[in-house]
């Protein structure tokens, strides 16, 4: 309400003597409205001779005071493109490992998350409609259910639904545990077993081209320009997103056994429960409520891959991905003014994460500069199309100080400006900015 008080206190200064002054602004209607409430009297002149000495102003008791509305989504004036990237990782759960589905953080992430929804996503459209598209991200983005991810999958990566053959399996190993719990499983042994009908597992990486690396468009996947897969490539049709071929490890024969980690016998993904999957923009506010409970963390930090994540559910060139109203409009929306004097359209992104995107093509404890580089280039990228980008960093104090200042510096340059950087330490202040960054989504109507 500070903002509020401000604007009330500099149109009083040198314009108006009051002589009682007791007003102050609350939040009102579901937090939709900020409402004035208190007294305002002003001395009177003449009709101070027949025993009148001050007139209301304002006051509680009157008719009532003025309310400023805000107006969010297909109210405000504008179109809403929203895209909000979820970090669900281990470090989410209050073990700092999981797996979890709640937690102080997953929690909290999962109440402001909701909160933002209903405050941006309203139930009428109205004239302007508001959708929102959730993408949860860990290790690997996921983009279907195991073991039914093959037309997705195929759309992505041109790897097909199933695959049969000789495969390269551990048969021995020592140690226990994965990378996340400090594990120190070894396979010691490996043995060439012929699989049959094994299905693809519906989890992508980041796109990266073996030879001239990152891919920091949103061109939407096809010949030449693929997502690599759940274990980081393409195999057994290639060892990077281009078109080329594998001529090795293609499982044809016993002697040439493949070795990925992109086809299992269910078609279940590694580190990425079933329930994250990516949600395209949506106006349903129950589908996207029911996605956000639905979470539950594990798995390491692929940052650059969650920002490339929220660019595409936004990004007019994937509409041969999306179907129906999971279409996002054209950039050219975003610089075309209405006579109202506003956009016709606004795209959005807001960008959360707990800690240090160490991740990339699947790959876990890479250096964290490298991969916050490529997510630093991928959202200077999304702003030149003319998407606003607010991003929330969750605990970062409690980093070490080199990781603190990387992962810091990292969300500061992926914002719109510096004003659009929120730096939370808990998850009270984590609902706070959410908050906050709903109501620069909106407009303003006085209304009593």
């Amino acid at each position: 309400m500070g903002k509020a008080r401000a604007v009330y206190a500099t149109n009083l200064t040198g314009k108006v003597d009051l002589t009682v002054n007791t007003i102050d602004f609350e939040m009102a209607d579901n937090n939709m409205a900020i409402a004035a409430k208190g007294n305002a009297k002003i001395a009177t002149t003449i009709l101070g001779v027949i025993g009148i000495k001050s007139l209301n102003v304002l006051n509680d008791a009157g008719s009532g005071l003025a309310k400023a509305k805000l107006q969010f989504g297909g109210q405000g004036g504008s179109n809403l493109e929203i895209s909000l990237m979820l970090d669900v990782t281990g470090s989410m759960c209050d073990n700092g490992v999981g797996p979890c589905s709640s937690g102080t953080k997953m929690n909290g992430l999962k109440e402001a998350s909701k909160k933002l929804v209903d405050m941006v996503v309203p139930e009428n459209q109205g004239s302007y409609y508001a959708k929102l598209a959730i993408v949860p991200f860990s290790t690997r983005v996921r983009v279907g259910a195991d073991g039914s991810g093959g037309n997705m999958m195929k759309d992505l990566t041109d790897l097909d639904n199933t695959w049969s053959g000789w495969n390269k399996k551990c048969v021995e190993s020592s140690g226990s545990g994965g990378s996340e719990g400090g594990g120190n499983w070894t396979c010691t042994k490996y043995q060439a077993q012929q699989m049959t009908a094994w299905r693809v597992m519906p989890c992508v990486t980041d796109r990266y081209y073996n030879t001239t690396g990152y891919d920091y468009t949103d061109n939407a996947p096809g010949a030449g320009r693929w997502l690599n897969a759940h274990g980081g490539d393409r195999m057994i049709k290639g060892w990077d997103s281009t078109s080329t071929a594998a001529t090795t490890q293609l499982g044809v024969v016993e002697s040439d056994p493949a070795n990925n980690w992109n086809y299992h016998p269910d078609g279940e993904c590694a580190d990425v429960h079933d329930n994250n999957e990516i949600q395209p923009l949506t106006t349903n506010k129950n589908t996207l409520k029911d996605k956000i409970n639905g979470l539950r963390a594990y798995g390491s930090t692929s940052g650059a891959l969650g920002t490339a994540w929220a660019w595409y559910t936004l990004s007019p060139k994937w509409n041969s991905v999306w179907t129906g109203q999971s279409r996002p409009a054209p950039y050219a929306d975003i610089t075309t003014t209405q006579q109202n004097g506003k956009p016709l359209l606004r795209k959005v992104a807001v960008l959360m994460s707990d800690g240090v995107y160490n991740t990339f093509r699947g790959w876990k404890d890479q250096n964290q500069q490298t991969v916050s580089n490529h997510a630093k280039e991928l959202c200077k990228k999304m702003k030149a199309e003319g998407i606003e980008i607010f991003t929330v960093g969750l605990a970062l104090n409690e980093l070490p100080e080199a990781e603190r200042v990387i992962a810091e510096a990292t969300l500061k340059a992926c914002g719109t400006d510096l004003s659009h950087f929120y730096s939370t330490l808990n998850v009270q202040e984590l609902e706070i900015a959410f908050q906050d960054i709903a109501y620069q989504m909106t407009s303003i109507a006085l209304e009593r």
